[in-house]
């Protein structure tokens, strides 16, 4: 059985899409049926946003460039943080022997894996446009249209890649409230370090922050929000975040796969 399963898990299996896609719908209605965790999430990013925006009422300039510069973190924390529900599921999966469950049923795990990111993909979406809208209509972000659906694009692309990460987080830890408090402790920090001006950090600090995924979605939302616009870095932070996907998916997926 275990040599099934690994020559399946290198590619994703179309002839069951469907029941990958049903899966991934039933987590999906699980995670949303879960208030408490739902609030959690989303309600984190929106205290922050809070935070940075009452200042600008008084109609402060530093605070509204502050406002501008962090917007974009905000987002992508709204887009990431599903990441910790994808880390501390599969976690309990493992500790409950659920792969073990899985490895029996006609669906190759691939799939059962792609279809629990899936789920978590559309939640970290669904946070981040709830964001987004605040920052429109509230905020009074001045986003074009055609702005606004590359930033949907993006927070497709950080989401798959943080989940992925998630995922990685989870393959190397076996206890599901540790595997939360890493990706927390490990997000955190790469956001912030991504956040702030270059002029504010040492040059030897500069020099690794544009390898950062974090980095590099910023890279793509934050023009957007500032200037409508893509700046020269967009291709490489755009193919950088399709890599570290890649990366942390097989590597996690193959971790899994020695628990079947």
């Amino acid at each position: 059985m275990n040599y099934i399963q690994s020559n399946e898990f290198g590619s994703f299996s179309t002839s069951v899409f469907k029941p990958t896609l049903q899966f991934s719908i039933t987590l999906l209605y699980s995670n949303l049926r879960n208030l408490k965790a739902l609030i959690i999430t989303l309600g984190m990013p929106v205290l922050m946003l809070l935070g940075f925006w009452l200042p600008t009422l008084g109609g402060d300039e530093e605070s509204q460039e502050l406002m501008s510069i962090m917007f974009p973190a905000i987002i992508l924390l709204s887009v990431i943080m599903p990441g910790l529900t994808q880390a501390t599921r599969l976690t309990r999966w493992r500790e409950q022997r659920i792969f073990q469950r899985f490895a029996l049923t006609p669906v190759p795990l691939a799939n059962l894996m792609v279809g629990a990111a899936l789920s978590q993909i559309v939640i970290g979406v669904g946070q981040g446009l709830v964001t987004l809208l605040f920052g429109i209509v509230i905020v009074g972000l001045n986003l074009k249209w055609q702005s606004a659906l590359l930033v949907v694009c993006f927070m497709i692309l950080a989401a798959a890649a943080f989940i992925a990460f998630g995922s990685f987080v989870a393959a190397l830890n076996r206890k599901s409230d540790i595997a939360g408090y890493v990706f927390f402790f490990a997000i955190m920090p790469l956001i912030f370090l991504a956040s702030f001006p270059p002029e504010m950090m040492p040059e030897s600090v500069n020099a690794i922050i544009p390898w950062l995924p974090t980095a590099m979605a910023i890279e793509l939302i934050g023009p957007l929000f500032l200037f409508n616009q893509l700046t020269g870095d967009a291709l490489f932070a755009g193919l950088g975040l399709l890599s570290y996907t890649l990366f942390f998916a097989v590597i996690s997926g193959r971790r899994f796969q020695l628990d079947v």
